[in-house]
């Protein structure tokens, strides 16, 4: 190609940029998915392109009206930022968002006809992205994490910060898990390397479940004293609160572990990594964990998050970076 001679003012430049609409089209990269008791479904996504960073969440009546209705461009609302997690409060008209720019929101809706949500309060007092959140006390607390390496407690009604663990971990906080049948009882999974158990009524942390060979990227409780927990070297392993020294290696796979979806009846667990594949792995019998399912080909982009059915104890709903929301039959 020849060079051109011609010099162009930097402010025609600018001009060009500013009122240039191709390639501004964005792509919704599914991130998270949270059913609700009565089957409603709350995804998020983060929208990317090199002009754009936004993101934005849909609340959908059940994983059927999802599937339909994700083909559509239009969503319930649009954030400023892309949105790592979220949740539902108490009921499925009201919401909780965690978002890059380390603000939190609260949405509502009261119309039934046109669902039209309402943003009734931000908050941003996480110095870098909040990266997820849990509940604490339905209604009241919750608790979330960030990239910072916070953890904050929150009044759900006022968006007060009730407690700040400032520099709770040396590098990002990426997963969060309240204890069953606990108010007060977390544990977080940093890529500091640590696995941490923490209590609302303690500033300090309760006890250091885990010191890892690498970043912990997920975790969830199995049971009220069990922790399973996922790493960047793609290794799934389990450790019991009363004997933090043996923590047992599940499974590895060849990708980090990004997330995880436990149910507790079947002591399955669906596993989301680095890569396309969606697997299910039962540890019923922790000496001998075996894979219960395995899909590769469903997904075209990195799987993300799962859920479990609420009805069908064997369906596993997913979702990922193709923008697809798929469902999966264990039997």
């Amino acid at each position: 190609m020849d060079n051109s001679n011609k010099i162009v003012p930097p402010h025609l430049n600018a001009e060009v940029y500013r009122t240039d609409t191709t390639g501004t089209d964005t792509v919704s990269y599914l991130d998270y998915i949270h059913l609700h008791s009565d089957g409603s479904a709350l995804i998020g996504c983060s929208e990317l392109t090199g002009r754009y960073w936004n993101g934005g969440a849909s609340v959908f009546r059940d994983v059927t009206e999802a599937q339909k209705g994700l083909k559509e461009a239009k969503k319930n609302f649009y954030l400023t930022s892309g949105t790592p997690d979220g949740c539902f409060v108490v009921d499925s008209t009201k919401l909780l968002l965690c978002e890059d720019s380390g603000a939190l929101s609260v949405w509502a809706t009261n119309d039934d006809v046109w669902k039209t949500w309402s943003e009734l309060i931000t908050v941003a007092e996480h110095d870098d992205a909040a990266l997820a959140v849990d509940c604490l006390d339905s209604g009241k607390e919750y608790v979330t994490v960030g990239a910072d390496g916070n953890i904050k407690i929150w009044d759900i009604h006022e968006m007060i910060c009730l407690r700040n663990y400032n520099a709770a971990h040396n590098r990002a906080i990426c997963g969060v898990a309240v204890r069953p049948n606990s108010a007060t009882s977390f544990a977080t999974a940093s890529l500091d390397q640590y696995v941490t158990l923490w209590d609302d009524n303690i500033v300090k942390p309760v006890l250091d479940l885990v010191t890892n060979d690498c970043g912990v990227r997920c975790l969830k409780w199995v049971t009220e004293n069990s922790v399973v927990y996922g790493d960047e070297a793609g290794v799934l392993r389990l450790v019991d609160v009363r004997n933090t020294g043996d923590a047992h290696t599940l499974a590895e796979y060849p990708a980090a572990v990004h997330r995880l979806a436990v149910q507790s009846e079947s002591q399955n667990i669906a596993v989301c990594c680095d890569n396309k594949a969606v697997t299910v792995c039962n540890i019923s019998d922790i000496s001998k964990p075996k894979t219960m399912y395995q899909d590769k080909v469903t997904h075209q982009n990195y799987v993300r998050c799962a859920a479990w059915d609420l009805k069908e104890t064997n369906v596993l709903h997913t979702v990922g970076w193709d923008g697809e929301l798929k469902t999966h039959n264990l039997s």
